[in-house]
This record gives structure tokens, C-alpha cells and sequence, in this order.
């Protein structure tokens, strides 16, 4: 009798960098005065929650998580200095309504569109409240809403197409003209607008470090450069 074994299953390694590449200062961070001395993690610890990244996400989940289990300790370790990583590096706004850049009107279909901003605006609300329990200024995160300019007529129609997604979706906004804009911007080169009252305005930066500031305590520490 013949015995047959299995031939031996190997796994291609991966080598994973320990940090992301720096691409260099981030700008929103740059804007701002210098942090205060990190606090580093020298020795060993223990926590009931350990959180890696003090970003956007990291900083919300840190949050919810004193907000579910306020008896337990939570730790949350940044690689870097908070806000030198992509915390610190986005284009600085949070969009409730969806739009598809690959269809010809940013539009989708009306239930999963509803879903999605069901989902956008339950996040964006609770960056919102996050940024008032730690005081931040309008600076650093504003829900001031946004328009979407258009300089040719490929532009205005995209925004016209996109009005009436919003109405089909019975969502608030205002078409502006090229009076309307130039009055708003100072500038003949829009032809129309399109403005949306839900999106957040954030200087991102200021945003995450003041998180990261008001989260830490007895119960959350927050280790930089670990």
C-alpha cells in the first residue's frame, strides 16, 4: 500500500513596514504652533482596550469606547506624533450626501443613497459632538456645508443633474447662478453653484490633536511615538 502525503504548503512572506512613508510635513499640522513634549510608552502596561492609531477613526473609537465602558482603561498608540500621519494629512471636509464620481451625475440609486447618508451623517454627528465635548472652534470643525462650483456648461449640467437627485431624494440644497457666485466668491469664473447645508469643514490637524488632548486622562492614555 501506497502512502500519499500532502505536498508541504508554503506561504509567501510579506514584509510589512513598521510605519507608512513620510511623505513629508503635513501641511495642516505645519499651520499650527508646535505640540506640547510627547508622552511616549517606556514600559510595560496593561489596558482593558488597546487602540492602534490616533487618527480619525482611532480618536472616535477611543471615545465610544469610554462612553460604553466608563470603568475600563484604554490605551491608544500612535506611531508618530498625532496629526503627522493621514489624521493630519486629508483634504479636511466630511460629505453627508453620497456621490458617485464614476457615474455621469454623482448620483446613485435612490435606496442606497438614502442608506449611505443615513450612515455619513450618523458618523458626522458624532465628530460633531466629539469636537464640542472638547471644545474646539469653528476652526477646527465647522459644519458649514458646501458648494459645488461649476466654470463650464459639462459642470453646470452636472450640478443640475445633481439637484435633481437630491430632490428625488428630498434632500435640502440651493442651485446659485453666476451672480450668485460671483457675489460669494468675488469671481467671474463660476458659471453656478450647487450648495449642500450638511458637510462638516474641519482643519484636521487642530481637529485630531484637540481630540487626542481632551481623551486623555486616568482612564485613556494616549502614547505618541510608540
Amino acid at each position: 500500500m501506497t502512502l500519499y502525503r500532502p505536498a508541504k504548503q508554503t506561504r509567501a512572506r510579506i514584509d510589512v513596514p513598521p510605519l507608512p512613508r513620510d511623505p513629508g510635513p503635513p501641511a495642516w499640522n505645519a499651520l499650527l504652533p508646535p505640540p506640547e513634549p510627547a508622552i511616549e510608552l517606556s514600559e510595560n502596561t496593561s489596558a482593558d482596550w488597546l487602540v492602534v492609531g490616533a487618527g480619525f477613526a482611532g480618536l472616535a473609537a477611543a471615545k465610544r469606547l469610554s462612553q460604553l465602558r466608563p470603568e475600563d482603561r484604554i490605551v491608544l498608540l500612535e506611531g508618530k506624533r498625532v496629526a503627522e500621519g493621514p489624521g493630519g494629512r486629508n483634504s479636511g471636509f466630511m460629505i453627508d450626501l453620497p456621490h458617485d464620481l464614476q457615474s455621469e451625475d454623482y448620483a446613485g440609486s435612490l435606496e442606497a443613497d438614502r442608506k449611505q447618508t443615513w450612515a455619513n451623517r450618523l458618523a458626522i454627528d458624532f465628530a460633531a459632538q466629539m469636537a464640542t465635548d472638547a471644545g474646539l472652534s469653528r476652526e477646527a470643525f465647522d459644519r458649514c456645508g458646501k458648494i459645488n462650483g461649476a466654470a463650464t456648461n459639462k459642470g453646470h449640467q452636472h450640478n443640475l443633474d445633481y439637484a435633481a437627485h437630491l430632490s428625488s431624494l428630498g434632500e435640502p440644497h440651493e442651485l446659485l447662478d453666476a451672480d450668485a457666485m460671483r457675489a460669494k466668491t468675488g469671481s467671474d469664473y463660476y458659471t453656478s453653484g450647487l450648495f449642500t447645508p450638511g458637510t462638516a469643514m474641519l482643519q484636521p490637524a487642530m481637529y485630531v490633536r484637540g481630540l487626542a488632548q481632551a481623551l486623555s486622562s486616568n482612564r485613556v492614555r494616549v502614547y505618541e511615538n510608540s
